[in-house]
């Protein structure tokens, strides 16, 4: 019978599990925009051939760079077709995938603590720690691009695994366990290049579980010639990509390429270059205390061994990433992407702490370590709105632009970019297919309007009057602000055209601050109504140009702001 003090502190404990989800769920509906972004561009040519059944499974098995994303492109196409491709909803899927490996960790924490009860074992608490860290907004680039919803599913697949070989039948040399972990071992492993390490990863808790087998010795070979097995199939037809960087270049130059590898390791924590790398070396130092431990302590082994992949698996990534990405130097190696992997060391050696700290004066010590912890990774989100905002941001005008492609032209400054490098892939390729698929919504016949009595805004940096000489090297800044006169809100976006060319070069969000024009105007919606722009020297043909603003009424018409500028090049 539960009493009221038991439920009091069963709400308090799951309000603990509760909170990062709904954290984490509020961040991606306010900074998650529904607009594919790069990678997922390059999924556009398989919807379209599925919607003229023309697909075949080569298209799904594909390369994408150096990754088989064979088992994501089979659900990201059918959350496609299911929602007309709202990209939000990916979002929203990679935190249900991340409910998922969280019920995984809490299970096998669960299960440890039934097999070996002890009144010192911290679970509830290193459970609640491996949830903040699961949902840690450190992960913002990966929590706002739902492409990378692969990435969480493979945890999910690595967490399944391991659940599933926590506890074997004994003597049978091939259970329902060992064969469905296998299972989802392919399935990760097809999912992505470092997938494949999930096999290395989890062989430790192969090894220890098939010791209650009457043939110990075939369960590990057959793990390790399924891990072989999984390696020739995913190479077969495998093709280099010509623009991948050189892989030689991490033998040249070990000196940069250790504070890479350590830099990733380090990012969950630290995102400034002199120090990341040493936060990188107390988490490696770490690692290999756990791996010491667990040869050493052979009573603790098989408990240890659950929670080792969650070490291995991200050391084998790290060491993928260092040969393939250190000539990008070590900002490469501080993308917030990575750190979706790297999260899995602290909570394996949160969990290998619990089991292994349970006499004091370790046991003091452990707590004080997990209250480090959770009290980083909780700062490191806070810092993540910062960048959720810049993110929204740059994903809301290539939004708008998307939208408006018909009326962009091809530039150096297009706004297009904002959506994918190469804005003519998007305009000559993708729109089309986008267009005849129906999942975006594309606007069209607009009417350009002459210049109205009524002022919708106006340019006022540069100054007009006077023809600014630029070079290729120059970049022009563009200032003003635009409203509605009237209405209770102000333009998405100011769009930039040269001469009277019916097309835009460049565009920006009306979204600075102006408490200026909400005096004037007695209109609190005008607050932010201003804005501004960089245009490279580059973006302009040689002789004289006539750039003018534009803004999008929502309806039917662009209409012009006052004001005109003109350049030299």
């Amino acid at each position: 019978m539960m009493t009221p003090k038991l439920f009091k502190a069963f709400n308090w404990f799951s309000l603990l599990y509760v909170l990062p989800v709904l954290a984490t769920l509020a961040f991606v509906n306010r900074f998650g925009v529904n607009v594919p972004f790069m990678d997922s561009l390059t999924l556009i040519s398989l919807f379209h051939k599925i919607h003229l059944e023309t697909a075949t499974f080569a298209d799904f098995w594909v390369a994408h760079n150096e990754h088989r994303m064979l088992i994501p492109r089979f659900f990201i196409a059918a959350l496609a077709f299911a929602t007309d491709w709202n990209v939000k909803v990916q979002q929203y899927f990679s935190i249900l995938l991340t409910i998922f490996s969280a019920i995984g960790l809490y299970w096998i924490s669960r299960q440890q603590r039934l097999h070996n009860p002890s009144p010192g074992n911290w679970q509830p608490f290193a459970d609640i720690i491996t949830v903040i860290l699961l949902f840690s907004l450190v992960q913002y680039e990966n929590w706002l691009w739902g492409f990378q919803l692969a990435w969480f599913w493979k945890t999910t697949c690595l967490v399944l695994a391991i659940a599933l070989l926590q506890y074997p039948q004994k003597h049978r040399w091939l259970d329902k366990g060992f064969m469905l972990s296998a299972l989802f071992g392919i399935f990760v492993s097809f999912s992505g290049a470092h997938g494949l390490l999930v096999w290395l990863a989890v062989f430790p808790l192969v090894w220890v579980r098939s010791q209650a087998s009457t043939h110990p010795n075939l369960q590990r070979v057959l793990w390790l010639l399924l891990f072989v097995g999984s390696v020739v199939v995913y190479a077969s037809g495998y093709q280099e990509p010509a623009n991948n960087p050189d892989r030689t270049y991490v033998l040249q130059h070990p000196d940069q390429a250790i504070p890479f590898f350590l830099a990733i390791l380090g990012r969950t924590f630290a995102t400034e270059p002199g120090t990341v790398s040493w936060v990188g070396a107390m988490v490696l130092l770490g690692c290999i205390l756990s791996l010491w431990l667990f040869w050493q302590q052979r009573d603790k082994r098989h408990e240890l061994a659950a929670w080792l992949p969650l070490l291995i698996f991200p050391l084998g990534f790290a060491a993928m990433t260092t040969v393939g990405r250190t000539v990008l130097g070590i900002h490469g190696a501080l993308a917030s992407r990575y750190t979706t992997v790297t999260v899995l060391i602290l909570i394996g050696l949160i969990h290998i702490g619990r089991i292994c700290c349970q006499r004091q004066p370790w046991r003091l010590f452990y707590g004080a370590m997990a209250v480090v912890f959770a009290v980083f990774s909780i700062s490191k989100s806070f810092d993540a709105l910062k960048a959720g905002e810049r993110f929204y941001e740059d994903r809301r005008l290539g939004q708008q632009c998307l939208a408006l492609i018909e009326y962009m032209e091809p530039s150096p400054s297009s706004c297009l970019l904002h959506v994918y490098v190469d804005p003519k892939m998007v305009q000559q390729i993708w729109y089309p297919q986008l267009d005849q698929l129906g999942f975006f919504g594309f606007i069209r016949d607009v009417e350009f309007s002459q210049i109205s009595e009524t002022s919708y805004g106006i340019i006022d940096e540069p100054p007009p009057g006077e023809v600014i000489p630029l070079t290729p090297e120059s970049v022009l800044r563009i200032s003003g602000w635009s409203i509605f006169p009237g209405r209770p809100e102000t333009p998405e976006l100011v769009l930039l055209s040269q001469d009277d060319r019916p097309a835009f070069f460049a565009a920006t969000l009306v979204n600075k601050k102006s408490p200026d024009l909400a005096q004037v105007f007695e209109m609190p919606e005008y607050d932010q109504a201003r804005w501004e722009i960089d245009v490279p020297g580059t973006a302009f043909p040689e002789g004289v140009t006539t750039i003018r603003a534009w803004i999008y009424d929502g309806e039917t018409t662009f209409i012009p702001l006052e004001n005109l500028v003109q350049v030299s090049r």
